[in-house]
């Protein structure tokens, strides 16, 4: 006889957003407790962050295993997916143009499609209302583990305008964007127009994954708070530097 989990996605949901809003919180009491400085990482972060892959881990293994209860707002007709040849050749055009762009105006055409990524989340939230808490903890995984900056201390003197606009477009693919660049010779700073970027492929893939299903949707949003948590500490890391 086989016993069955049966969970809400939008408990799930809100579940991942506070969850994301907490580890943000604790992040700057958690970097004094380890006693971590920009020249000395305590072994401590190493450990966590080790645990919390393992965790997310555990979790991505077990999600098949887990029976998710169908809220009656959620349930949509799922249409296949159909390719026109209209349709990729746009998207290869716009895709040419875009690399094109990217390589002779970085900054200005990363921040362009940042947005556009957000427009477009924002048209399909109003489009398909039913899914507006997946997109809602997609957001909230992303950029709440960063919400130690609106501390008052939190941002070192920065002007908060600016924190805020790049908490939204390239903070949370700091920490991968941190290994392109070093895997480059460059320094992050030289390459910030990449973490836009990488945020808004972010976007993108996660508003098509919203549509697959509750299941992936939540191994892709545990995956998304992972990243930006790790990039959260590093960022905290530097602006005490």
């Amino acid at each position: 006889m086989t016993h069955s989990i049966w969970l809400s996605p939008t408990a799930i949901y809100l579940l991942l957003i506070g969850l994301s809003g907490l580890l943000g919180a604790l992040v700057p009491e958690f970097y004094q407790w380890t006693g971590s400085d920009q020249s000395r990482m305590s072994p401590i972060v190493g450990w966590v962050a080790a645990g919390m892959a393992i965790v997310a881990a555990a979790i991505w293994t077990g999600l098949p295993f887990v029976t998710l209860r169908t809220d009656a707002a959620t349930t949509e007709l799922r249409r296949p997916i159909r390719f026109q040849l209209r349709t990729l050749f746009l998207w290869t055009t716009a895709l040419a143009i875009g690399f094109a762009g990217l390589i002779r105006f970085p900054m200005p055409v990363s921040v362009f499609v940042c947005v556009a990524a957000y427009l477009h989340l924002a048209w399909f939230i109003a489009r398909q209302q039913q899914h507006r808490w997946a997109a809602a903890a997609l957001i909230g995984c992303m950029t709440l583990p960063y919400v130690w900056i609106a501390a008052p201390d939190g941002t070192n003197g920065l002007d908060v305008g600016w924190i805020l606009l790049w908490m939204a477009g390239g903070m949370p693919m700091l920490f991968p964007a941190g290994f392109a660049a070093s895997w480059l010779g460059q320094s992050l700073n030289d390459v910030g127009w990449l973490a836009i970027v990488m945020t808004a492929a972010q976007l993108v893939i996660g508003t098509w994954i919203i549509r697959l299903g509750p299941k992936r949707t939540i191994a892709y949003l545990i995956g998304c708070l992972l990243v930006s948590t790790f990039g959260s500490f590093c960022l905290h890391a530097m602006v005490l530097a």
